[in-house]
């Protein structure tokens, strides 16, 4: 694969527009190298993160009246199962497709794509809710998170990493490579009582859903987590991509300077979320996030990691999906990163 373009700006994925025409427009009018397909989850229900990633999975349902994703319990499992590992040993990603009611900004991506030269542009970003998350958030109606159910967590892994792989070969047919994050905002929890879940377990998971993604395809991985979390962990999985929120959790990021250096020496990127995404977050202008980035590669390079590497293996992102902020103020965030994209690479001369 390519080598990804150093201090290319791209997106996480939710935004707050209604028209997926309009966002797509202003994605690619911002992100131009590395555009991201948005989720338009003010559309309602079946575009939210974990309702996404429910399309093809085993025994799991969407409650649209509840707006929640839960275990079906009625349905016989045996079977289910049985259904389920005949399409993915076969490989027919057809069944774990997005559809055009629950990821219209995909389709709205990929149309607007059409007929763009492939190097224009050569990288294209998609998203799947993670294993972690996905399972800790989905219950049976005990109210047990399906994290617990072995059998059925075999399942999930191997579900959303055929979710990825449908994406990867959606942007592949168009000449492009593509970029998936599995978004993990459930590991801010590990190692409290929130999370019951060993980090050896949290590594068991993760390698496998991007290794069974491998199977059908390069791409570039990464992991996109929006609080603090135990980043050593996440260091030791096969990701390509640590994308993390450095306008809040910057400094829970330095003290694992030794495991970064080595995800820098095999290749890895970071990707800095340097925009603020919260609707609550003090406006910020953009010489306060270009002092503000500045300072962190310091501190990074003063801990021993090379400034000139540490630029060229770096993405530029807002801290978290767009959401829950404004329309205007979602505009503006993309326009502040755009502009921090190019300043950051004149930096880098």
């Amino acid at each position: 694969m390519e080598p990804l373009p150093p201090l290319a700006a791209t997106g996480i994925g939710s935004v707050p527009f209604l028209d997926e025409t309009e966002a797509v427009q202003l994605i690619l009018d911002h992100l131009p190298e590395m555009p991201f397909w948005p989720q338009m989850a003010q559309k309602g229900f079946w575009e939210d993160m974990v309702s996404q990633g429910c399309g093809g999975l085993p025994l799991i349902i969407r409650d649209a009246e509840k707006r929640v994703v839960r275990l079906n319990e009625a349905q016989d499992r045996d079977e289910a199962l049985t259904h389920f590992y005949e399409a993915a040993l076969a490989g027919d990603l057809e069944t774990f497709a997005l559809t055009p009611g629950e990821a219209s900004g995909f389709y709205g991506l990929m149309s607007a794509l059409q007929g763009r030269p492939a190097a224009a542009p050569a990288f294209v970003k998609g998203q799947v809710v993670g294993p972690v998350t996905f399972a800790t958030i989905v219950k049976g109606l005990d109210g047990k998170a399906i994290l617990f159910d072995y059998e059925l967590l075999q399942a999930v892994v191997r579900g959303l990493a055929l979710k990825a792989a449908w994406q990867m070969a959606q942007i592949s047919a168009g000449g492009r490579q593509p970029i998936i994050f599995f978004d993990e905002p459930s590991l801010t929890g590990l190692g409290s009582a929130f999370l019951q879940i060993s980090r050896e377990e949290v590594i068991s998971l993760l390698t496998e859903v991007i290794s069974l993604a491998k199977e059908h395809g390069e791409a570039y991985f990464g992991v996109h987590c929006c609080g603090n979390t135990d980043w050593s962990v996440l260091l030791e999985t096969p990701i390509d991509i640590l994308s993390f929120d450095s306008y809040e959790f910057f400094d829970n990021l330095t003290l694992y300077d030794q495991p970064l250096q080595k995800f820098l020496d095999r290749g890895g990127y970071l990707a800095w979320g340097l925009v603020p995404t919260s609707p609550t977050a003090p406006a910020e202008t953009l010489e306060a996030l270009w002092a503000k980035f500045t300072e962190q590669v310091q501190t990074l390079e003063a801990r021993g990691l090379d400034r000139a590497r540490l630029l060229s293996q770096s993405l530029l992102t807002p801290a978290c999906g767009l959401g829950y902020m404004t329309p205007d103020q979602a505009t503006k965030a993309l326009e502040t990163l755009a502009a921090l994209s190019q300043k950051a690479r004149a930096w880098q001369g």
